[in-house]
């Protein structure tokens, strides 16, 4: 024998008067949507923002360009300033030597800033036709399997000893926050004497930050401790 089924009264779906809706919505806009059942959004999540890092700006050909520049202008200052500037017969008629630029502050120090301006110089001479001498050419061209020909060193042992040369091209740099000041010099190697001068002054910009990164000293050997004996006369 079936027992009827107990029935359960059902609760009716709680309705919103349109009236009422209208007078939340109007005069409680924010506090009405909070309790609106069908267009509650869902919780947005925190925006996180991400700084990208800091990376340097690559070295321009425009900047390499205008410090060939500035090297120009410094060699026309130097030629320019010159008592005799024939290149047969005057100041420099007996050849010039080109020496590494060094740092003002401490001269056995040098970078590859040094460096490039010797060798840029070196070619505005040449270019002017005036009689310029390679001192680091080697007695004997090295050859390396994968590497090259090896015609330039710096060793003492794979150099000439003795160079012949009227006069003698070189100079300081003294870096400051945002430039560089180039001095550069001829100077006489008989009388030590201040053929010409020229001054030039260049950006601190990326390019010459790279060429100032290797910056080091020369190695200076530790003199000998000096033994003093007092004499008793």
């Amino acid at each position: 024998m079936q027992l009827p089924r107990k029935q359960y009264p059902v609760r009716p779906t709680p309705s919103f008067h349109p009236i009422i809706v209208a007078l939340a919505l109007l005069f409680f806009p924010v506090q009405a949507l909070a309790f609106w059942p069908f267009t509650q959004d869902k919780p947005q999540k925190p925006i996180v923002e991400t700084v990208a890092p800091v990376v340097a700006p690559p070295v321009t050909v425009n900047e390499a360009a205008a410090l060939r520049t500035e090297i120009q202008g410094l060699a026309n200052e130097l030629f320019r300033n010159l008592a005799d500037a024939d290149p047969e017969n005057g100041d420099l008629g007996q050849g010039v030597m080109i020496c590494t630029f060094v740092e003002l502050k401490k001269l056995s120090r040098t970078s590859s800033l040094g460096r490039y301006l010797a060798e840029q110089l070196m070619n505005e001479m040449q270019q002017r036709h005036y009689e310029v001498l390679e001192i680091r050419k080697s007695q004997a061209v090295m050859l390396q399997e994968k590497r090259g020909e090896f015609g330039l060193s710096r060793n003492p042992n794979e150099i000439s000893q003795t160079v012949a040369a009227g006069a003698m091209l070189t100079g300081t740099y003294t870096p400051s926050k945002d430039s560089i000041v180039i001095n550069a010099r001829i100077i006489d190697n008989r009388s030590a004497k201040l053929l010409s001068s020229a001054t030039a002054i260049i950006p601190r910009n990326q390019l010459a930050e790279l060429l100032l990164a290797d910056s080091a000293s020369v190695r200076e050997a530790k003199p000998e401790p000096l033994y003093l004996k007092k004499l008793e006369l």
